[in-house]
């Protein structure tokens, strides 16, 4: 058998007391700094209420109207209420199309992907966005979304494609 004076005991109980305060210490540090980089942004959907997109930092800095909110506003308070131009498709399911074309240009800066993958997934998406409605609504849509929320590479991105489909007589 084995024996603890109460001295070792003791130290015992204290060493495994102070270990499992400093793993939920680090713990807290890692979540908080975790939590610090993750964004709510609020959309309000008229008289339907609100819908609560949670989003990381650097993605939702992609549009310049939320980067200069979290950077020169004194004032900042989570969530970060947005209300979209009003259209003809639900504003949830624009700027869910929105927010996926800022998360691959976030991990294209910076996990530095080629230019010419990007303009391939560009060229996709876009393509994507509109062949997904036969009347043209959503393009439209997420056209002012983006001129909305300053995200100049997306508003380029369908605005040139809508006028090389119209040029070529396909839109």
């Amino acid at each position: 058998m084995f024996y603890l004076t109460r001295y070792q005991f003791t130290s015992l109980i204290t060493f495994v007391f102070r270990s499992a305060i400093n793993s939920e210490v680090a713990f807290n540090s890692v979540k908080n700094k975790m939590a610090a980089n993750i964004i709510t942004l609020r959309l309000c959907k008229g008289t339907e209420g609100f819908e609560d997109f949670q989003v990381v930092k650097m993605v939702a800095m992609e549009s310049e109207v939320i980067k200069n909110c979290i950077q020169h506003t004194h004032i900042w308070r989570e969530p970060l209420r947005l209300t979209l131009p009003s259209g003809h498709v639900k504003p949830g399911k624009v700027l869910k199309k929105v927010l996926e074309y800022c998360e691959y240009h976030a991990h294209a800066k910076s996990n530095s992907i080629s230019e010419e993958d990007v303009n391939i997934w560009d060229k996709e998406f876009a393509q994507n966005i509109i062949t997904a409605d036969k009347n043209r609504a959503s393009v439209y849509d997420i056209v002012k979304a983006a001129d909305f929320l300053i995200i100049d590479g997306l508003l380029n991105l369908l605005c040139i494609t809508i006028v090389t489909l119209l040029h070529r007589g396909g839109f």
